[in-house]
């Protein structure tokens, strides 16, 4: 079975899996695949690709949660999850903002008010923490990648304080914090073992050019995914060539 076929099944099996409550056992995993006649090596594939797309699968996750952190360091992320209860607490306190108001913000933001910079930033918090909520699970804490988010905002708004290039401030600041978010990722993964970081990293990246498609109404070239993901272009084409092409790239100098 050629790679694409290969993760074809996959995405079934995780669709089959959702059904399932987000929970298969490996006796089920072993009967869904028993005509592709996968090795241990392979069903271990299996089991990383599934705990990916947020399927438990009995035994495997456990083991893994198992040799997790010690007891120490358990005890420090329940101190991150109180810390997180009482920030998402404070972010219901903050002013919300409507469409036009924000649309004011960014008009005087544009003209170089720098009174309207915190503002802008406190208009955002609530936005980042979301957008952190989609990358949760994937070897970075929800703490981690809303701070990491939150230095993004305030770096990006203060970069377009006086900015008449940027016609699209909303779509710019959202680009900046995502762009972090998938960087922490990808550090994290290239870390991690190489059977789940690699279905994870070409998870990444087919996320990453769908945000970019969705951003610039086309297909991102090889260039923009890099500035994007932090990645670099060589590790980009390795990752397209194991998708067997299932990462689309428009034409860039590169891709000539």
């Amino acid at each position: 079975m050629d790679q694409r076929e290969f993760l074809r099944q996959m995405e079934d099996l995780a669709a089959f899996g959702k059904t399932k409550d987000n929970v298969l056992t490996k006796e089920e995993i072993a009967d869904y695949c028993s005509d592709l006649e996968l090795s241990e090596e392979h069903l271990e594939l299996v089991y990383a690709y599934l705990a990916e797309h947020r399927i438990h699968v009995p035994g495997y996750s456990e083991d893994l949660r198992d040799t997790e952190e010690p007891s120490e360091e358990k005890k420090m992320a329940a101190e991150d999850s109180r810390y997180l209860h009482i920030y998402r607490k404070e972010l219901k306190n903050l002013p919300g903002y409507t469409a036009e108001e924000l649309g004011e913000l960014y008009r005087r933001l544009r003209a170089g008010d720098e009174a309207v910079v915190p503002v802008v930033i406190e208009g955002h918090l609530a936005r980042v923490a979301t957008l952190a909520g989609k990358y949760r699970g994937r070897g970075v804490s929800l703490e981690d990648l809303i701070q990491e988010g939150n230095l993004e905002l305030i770096t990006c708004v203060n970069m377009l304080l006086g900015n008449h290039e940027v016609m699209d401030f909303k779509k710019a600041i959202d680009h900046a914090v995502r762009s972090r978010m998938i960087g922490l990722v990808d550090e994290e993964l290239s870390i991690s073992d190489q059977v789940s970081a690699v279905l994870a990293k070409v998870n990444l990246l087919l996320e990453a050019t769908h945000i970019l498609a969705e951003e610039y109404g086309r297909i991102a070239t090889i260039e923009e995914l890099s500035e994007f993901t932090h990645m670099d272009l060589e590790e980009i084409r390795m990752y397209v060539d194991l998708s067997l092409d299932n990462i689309e790239l428009g034409r860039g100098e590169s891709n000539e």
